[in-house]
Order: C-alpha cells, then sequence, then structure tokens
C-alpha cells in the first residue's frame, strides 16, 4: 500500500463586519471539518458548536463507518433544531469537511484506501494536486462539494446559465442547514487521500475567486502558510463575513508514485465498502 502522513492547520477570523463569529471547526485525528452557523446573535455560534461537539466524537472513535457519520449528524440536527425552538426560531449551520474511515494510533495512514467529504449547505471543501517538492498545482483545484442553495439547483436543473443564476439569485439561499425544520440530507463523497484538501466557510469562497484560492496554495506549501495567506485574502476583499479555513496535506511515504486523486458521490446508502476503482473517478475531468 502506500502511506501517508497527514500535515493539518486551521484558522478563523471574524471578519471586517460581524459582531461575533459564528463559525467553528475542527482538525484532529482524521477529521477536519467547518460549520458555518446562521440564526442571529449567539444562535449561529451555538449551532455551529453543536455540530462541531457531535462530529468532534467521530475523532475518539478508530473506525468511521457511513452509518456512525450519519448517526453524528442525525443527533447534531435534533439538537440544533432544539436550540432553534429555545430561541423562537431556526438555528442552523453549515457542515462540510474531510472524514477518515480510520485512524491508526502511530505511524502513517493507508493512502490508497477512500476517505469521506461530506457536506450540508454551501460551507465548501476542494481538492488540489501536490507535486514531490510539497507546492500544489493551481490549476488543480476543483470543488468536491456541491452547494446546497437555490443558486445551485437553478443551475443543476437547467433553468438558468451559470452567468444569469449567479446575476439574479442571491448566494446566500440555502436550502440546506443542520436544525432545520425540514430535516437533512446530507451529501457524502468517497475521495482518495492525496494532495491538499482545503475546507471552507463561505466567507472565503463568496470573496475569492477559485482561481485565486488555487494560486495561494501554491504560493504557500506549508499549511499554516496557507491557511493564513487565504484568510488575509478574504480580509482584503472585504471580510464581510466570519472566515475559517482548514488545510489538510497528505504526504506519500511511500517508494512508490502516490495514488491519482479521484472521487465520486455516493448514492444513499452506500458506503466505502461497495465501491470499486472503476467507479471513484466521478469528479476529475
Amino acid at each position: 500500500m502506500n502511506a501517508a502522513c497527514i500535515h493539518t492547520a486551521i484558522g478563523s477570523d471574524i471578519g471586517n463586519k460581524r459582531r461575533n463569529n459564528q463559525d467553528n471547526g475542527l482538525a484532529a485525528l482524521g477529521v477536519y471539518v467547518v460549520c458555518d452557523g446562521m440564526g442571529g446573535g449567539v444562535g449561529g455560534e451555538r449551532a455551529s458548536g453543536l455540530v462541531v461537539k457531535h462530529l468532534a466524537a467521530l475523532a475518539s472513535r478508530h473506525t468511521r463507518e457511513r452509518a456512525d457519520i450519519e448517526r453524528s449528524l442525525a443527533e447534531a440536527q435534533e439538537e440544533t433544531r432544539g436550540l432553534g425552538e429555545e430561541l423562537g426560531g431556526v438555528a442552523g449551520t453549515t457542515a462540510t469537511g474531510l472524514i477518515a474511515p480510520s485512524i491508526p494510533g502511530d505511524g502513517p495512514i493507508d493512502a490508497t484506501s477512500p476517505w469521506y467529504v461530506i457536506n450540508v449547505g454551501d460551507s465548501r471543501t476542494y481538492h488540489l494536486d501536490r507535486r514531490a517538492d510539497g507546492t500544489c498545482v493551481a490549476g488543480s483545484i476543483c470543488q468536491v462539494t456541491t452547494d446546497h442553495s437555490q443558486r445551485q439547483e437553478a443551475i443543476d436543473s437547467g433553468l438558468m446559465l451559470p452567468e444569469v443564476a449567479n446575476a439574479t439569485i442571491p448566494r446566500n439561499i440555502i436550502t440546506q442547514c443542520i436544525g432545520s425544520p425540514d430535516g437533512i440530507d446530507p451529501d457524502f463523497f468517497a475521495v482518495v487521500p492525496t494532495g491538499r484538501f482545503l475546507v471552507c466557510s463561505d466567507g472565503l469562497h463568496s470573496l475569492v475567486a477559485e482561481r485565486r484560492i488555487g494560486e495561494i496554495c501554491e504560493a504557500n506549501p506549508d499549511p499554516q502558510d496557507a491557511v493564513t495567506a487565504l484568510i488575509a485574502a478574504a480580509l482584503d476583499a472585504g471580510g464581510n463575513d466570519n472566515v475559517t479555513v482548514i488545510v489538510v496535506d497528505l504526504d506519500d511515504a511511500g517508494d512508490n508514485a502516490p495514488e491519482p486523486w479521484r472521487a465520486c458521490k455516493l448514492d444513499r446508502g452506500e458506503d466505502l465498502s461497495s465501491i470499486g476503482d472503476t467507479t471513484l473517478d466521478g469528479l476529475r475531468t
């Protein structure tokens, strides 16, 4: 097998215009997630914190199947929905990120077995290829997740061209959030754990173009430098929202060339064990 070592960094900033930071993030033991809360006042901050609390429980497990992640998200959904009722409205949050199916106590991880990417809402997880010297390939940036938003639905359905939807539908009208009275239907993706993964709230991707995000990643091989530079770019672009960024680099530690990056969206009820190499290629063009 190919083996890999994990290098990660996380950062968050309140931004230039918000009174409090409603983002929360977690980067520990194979669980790398960002949650962007909403609900006004402290409601959003508490909502995102609740979801991080439930997902943090996965970090204490040596193995995580899809059912374990779904159970954590369902428990977070129930508690966050209750928070909204307590506050007399809806307290909600997005959740996206990278989750390893297993983390050994010591040593490198298996870099050929797929990992999960999860998503609810419009925070995003991206992937970039990395060269042998550790630098990212800016032009390889790929958005793994799909926004749960009215704008994206209009584009996906064919009702509007992307440029029309972008001009006419506000970006922040989302169709799913944890805590919604209508429930949630999380997306699950299977990804090969190679290269660099970038997990962020919309405080980054709504202000900094994808091409520019890729360039910043390429210019900053060190994960912490990349996090710092990406947050600075969002603040320089106006910083009108909280911004949270996680960078996860997976370094090949074997003698063989690293696995090419591949990914696919999982169907409902489909787990990593039920997919084959021939299907794990749906996102890379």
